[in-house]
């Protein structure tokens, strides 16, 4: 959808967020009449809005904000609120990297993502991104291992390749698997707070004037190749010019005609491993984040990497490590972080991945609907990328199709990159 369309197909909205007996909302100018800001429930009242976000996790949140902050009313609806813990992206920790092999978008944004994360942590007054750097462990070079580091020269990238005897002199609590690895280490790397950011973007976009809706949301009524509406599990009907439907993992569940086969959703967890009394060696700043293990911030634990198993359904698993997984942890600690392999697990932070059929993200227009947008397939890397995607999508559903010229990627080649693709899983 062009710019010249979004603007004639919200213009029915006029800028004005109906807010039943809440109170109007004037996009232009962020002023509020009545407490708009609030999340709300079961109100039976009918919402229109220029564009309506379904799904409050890292990718719903920021581009809600985003869309928010370029002048326009919006909605932003999620069945289980911000920062819930059925969220791909639930709990404490989650890693922040720049390594992305030969997919110089990813790597751009990732580096450009660290800036914004400092930016808006200093708006919002919430820490979210902890630098401490990232370390891989290597045997050899291989072709992504080169392509990563042709590009960190490309755009200088600051890193560092360590040997093994300086790796062991600099962090002994996390050996290098044997001998024979060496390190590849870049100062960008760190951690990031998932659920302290949610809450944050989440409460920043309802302070600047958005609003939050809780409720599930089903696809309503539609004219055409337009839908009109949205349906809300607590009694509203949200009625908006423009829909995002950033629902990553429930995708399949939202849209299965559309969306069968298109995303593989696993299991996948983060074990937060006690340390020893007095012991800051595996706490930020004094390790890197390593991809296995995260150090720990806030004394959340040292985060030991689960990579996904089982194919899960988000709404019905139980988030609970199997034997099997426990006894994987076990055995990593005992091999590559032997300083905690008697130390306690005190949590486990359990959640699904959404890897799209290219391990790309998912933008695109719903192919029967020219006013719907699916957003999804984050692949394992949306939320290290959250604050950029927000913007990126934002500005493709206002209809600017925004290139990448350190990458020589135009605008329409970047978004081919995101289309929903004809392969499938099956």
């Amino acid at each position: 959808m062009d710019r010249r369309r979004f603007v004639k197909t919200v213009g029915a909205s006029a800028g004005t967020l109906a807010l039943g007996t809440n109170g109007v909302l004037n996009a232009a100018s962020g002023d509020v009449v009545a407490p708009a800001s609030q999340s709300t429930q079961g109100t039976g009242s009918y919402v229109t809005v220029d564009v309506a976000v379904v799904g409050a996790g890292v990718m719903g949140n920021w581009t809600a904000l985003h869309l928010r902050e370029m002048g326009l009313s919006v909605a932003l609806i999620d069945q289980y609120g911000a920062g819930n813990s059925k969220s791909s992206s639930p709990g404490e920790i989650r890693g922040m990297r720049l390594t992305y092999g030969e997919d110089e978008h990813e790597m751009l944004w990732a580096r450009d993502a660290c800036e914004q994360w400092k930016i808006r942590e200093a708006e919002f007054g919430t820490r979210m991104f902890y630098q401490c750097g990232g370390l891989a462990f290597r045997r050899e070079w291989t072709a992504r291992n080169n392509a990563e580091r042709a590009l960190f020269d490309k755009h200088g990238v600051p890193y560092e390749v360590i040997p093994n005897d300086d790796l062991v002199r600099r962090w002994p609590q996390a050996p290098p698997p044997s001998e024979e690895h060496f390190g590849f280490y870049h100062p960008w790397g760190g951690v990031l707070s998932p659920r302290d950011t949610n809450m944050a973007v989440a409460t920043a976009f309802k302070e600047k004037g958005g609003r939050f809706l809780l409720g599930k949301a089903a696809p309503g009524a539609r004219a055409g190749g337009s839908l009109q509406t949205v349906t809300l599990s607590s009694g509203e009907t949200v009625s908006a010019g423009t829909f995002v439907f950033a629902v990553g993992a429930w995708l399949p569940k939202v849209f299965p005609e559309v969306m069968a086969g298109k995303l593989s959703v696993r299991k996948a967890a983060y074990n937060m491993i006690g340390t020893p009394p007095g012991d800051h060696r595996f706490a930020v700043p004094n390790l890197p984040n390593t991809g296995l293990g995260l150090p720990s911030i806030n004394g959340a634990g040292f985060g030991l990497l689960i990579n996904p198993t089982d194919e899960v359904d988000p709404d019905q698993y139980e988030r609970l490590p199997s034997a099997e997984e426990t006894a994987r942890v076990r055995q990593t600690l005992a091999s590559r972080f032997p300083a905690l392999k008697d130390q306690p697990i005190l949590h486990v932070w359990t959640c699904q991945t959404e890897f799209s059929v290219d391990g790309q993200c998912i933008f695109d227009l719903h192919p029967e609907m020219d006013n719907v947008w699916l957003v999804g397939g984050g692949s394992w890397h949306a939320f290290k990328i959250g604050p950029v995607i927000g913007d990126y999508v934002a500005h493709r559903v206002t209809g600017e199709e925004k290139g990448l010229p350190e990458a020589n990627l135009s605008g329409s080649e970047l978004a081919a990159l995101f289309k929903l693709k004809a392969e499938t899983f099956a």
